[in-house]
């Protein structure tokens, strides 16, 4: 292996975000679609499957010579199992709440608690009324979450042709959304504080 980088960041959420979890793990109670948390101290968590699962969607959509294409591939693996690839160039790590955010919710939302539920309707087409609300369990705007990623280059690789390229994807999902519900305003995001280390 030539180089190994290590690429810590932070995201603000810019408007309520719901990756959502399982119900039937986190037993909550009234709430129709939950978010995704660490089962040991209930914090919201974003997956850092959830991150990398976008950026590669979002720059397929935008890439489209066979070259990038191939640079994708072998930065996120190639998307059939039976195809040889040497190695996934780059690794998201789960995000978590910084200690800031941590204290800053549990200021306002009450000891232990770190999400806000909202409420949405549905409009029933023939009648022209709206349905019974579903309840929705988001992680309030304002919060902010710490990660990393690591890039790995092999000899062959060109120097930082995998960090350019995640770099764009990043801000392709800036202009986007993270999550479920996007077209409904969830979702919006903010990377900052990036700091890259050669390990």
């Amino acid at each position: 292996m030539k180089k190994r980088v290590k690429v810590n960041f932070k995201i603000e959420v810019k408007t309520g975000l719901h990756i959502g979890g399982s119900k039937g793990i986190y037993g909550i109670g009234g709430v129709d679609s939950p978010v995704i948390k660490n089962p040991l101290n209930n914090e919201p968590i974003i997956p850092g499957s959830s991150i990398k699962g976008k950026v590669r969607m979002l720059l397929e959509v935008m890439k489209t010579s066979q070259e990038e294409i191939n640079r994708i591939n072998e930065a996120f693996g190639p998307k059939n199992a039976k195809e040889n690839n040497p190695m996934t160039r780059v690794i998201f790590r789960d995000l978590m709440l910084t200690k800031e955010s941590r204290e800053m919710l549990q200021d306002t939302l009450g000891e232990g608690f770190f999400t806000e539920i909202k409420a949405e309707n549905t409009i029933n087409r023939a009648q022209g009324k709206a349905t019974a609300p579903r309840f929705i369990e988001r992680v309030p705007a304002g919060t902010i979450f710490e990660g990393e990623y690591i890039v790995q280059y092999l000899e062959e690789d060109k120097d930082d042709v995998y960090e350019n390229l995640i770099d764009e994807g990043l801000k392709f999902l800036e202009n986007n959304y993270l999550g479920g519900s996007g077209s409904r305003g969830y979702g919006k995001i903010k990377f900052t504080e990036i700091n890259k280390v050669v390990l």
